[in-house]
């Protein structure tokens, strides 16, 4: 199986209880999409929850060298003084 972006798909198949399949069933219904879209949906993200910070890409982004000087201190110094100064 191919998807419209070209990339090969696997079909996975699991069982659900009853409880499970009635509250996902009413909750894909009223987001309006397949129960298929919902799982799918479902998969993503609790892959993305077991990538470790280590390796997310997030996280190996390298700052952008933009020419302009900047001073942190002022921004702290009205970020985090107390409200009493």
């Amino acid at each position: 199986m191919v998807n419209g972006h070209g990339m090969s798909k696997k079909v996975v198949q699991t069982d659900l209880g009853n409880k499970e399949y009635e509250l996902l069933k009413e909750t894909v219904g009223k987001r309006g999409v397949s129960i298929k879209e919902g799982v799918r949906e479902a998969v993503h993200q609790w892959l993305c929850t077991q990538i470790p910070i280590a390796e997310d890409p997030l996280f190996k982004v390298k700052p952008l060298e933009t020419g302009v000087e900047t001073d942190s201190v002022e921004l702290d110094k009205k970020l985090y003084r107390s409200e009493s100064s």
